[in-house]
């Protein structure tokens, strides 16, 4: 029996009234009898209506997700940071259209409906961020001097907790932490 539209309306929200916003492109296939092939078609035709939204190659979103539960399913090991925290946090003004991650994987960038920047960082500067996998705002500025080299922005810094970059940078190479007391003058 073929599907039409309608039918794939129906099943969205059966997968939304579940409280499922994302799904792996195999559950869209095991619903399915035609061919991988024409379930692309479909899948397409549905992004085009709005109805999906494609995070990666294999993974879909059932619009409205928010950033922070698409990593914690599709990016299980990365947290949000760099600007894209900055600016969740109001420590950069500019809006940011990457959603810059951290992760124990390797480093990759990835770009279909959202588009995600991804680095890889060692275990021990793995930390620092919250339930919905947002570093907080002194450690997404460490982050970003880490892996960029430099802070190419405005910064509100009087929205950072001072005793908590004194405590975080500590953790940092030497050189992060020189950076953040030149350009922050701060003592560590």
């Amino acid at each position: 029996m073929k599907m039409t539209t309608l039918d794939w309306i129906k099943i969205i929200n059966e997968f939304k009234s579940k409280g499922i916003k994302i799904v792996h492109r195999n559950a869209l296939e095991s619903l399915y009898s035609g061919t991988k092939a024409s379930l692309s078609v479909i899948i397409n035709r549905l992004e085009k209506k709005g109805l999906i939204r494609r995070i990666t190659k294999d993974w879909l979103c059932f619009p409205p997700c928010e950033i922070w539960e698409i990593v914690r399913i599709v990016f299980p090991t990365a947290y949000i940071s760099l600007e894209w925290a900055l600016h969740y946090h109001d420590i950069i003004d500019q809006e940011i259209k990457i959603i810059t991650l951290v992760s124990l994987s390797k480093t990759k960038y990835i770009k279909n409906s959202y588009a995600f920047e991804i680095h890889k960082i060692s275990r021990k500067l793995y930390f620092g961020f919250d339930e919905k996998r947002i570093a907080e705002p002194e450690k997404a500025l460490l982050d970003t001097i880490y892996l960029r080299k430099e802070v190419s922005f405005d910064l509100n810094i009087e929205l950072l907790n001072n005793s908590r970059l004194k405590r975080y940078v500590k953790k940092f190479p030497k050189r992060v932490q020189m950076y953040v007391k030149e350009i922050l003058d701060i003592d560590i």
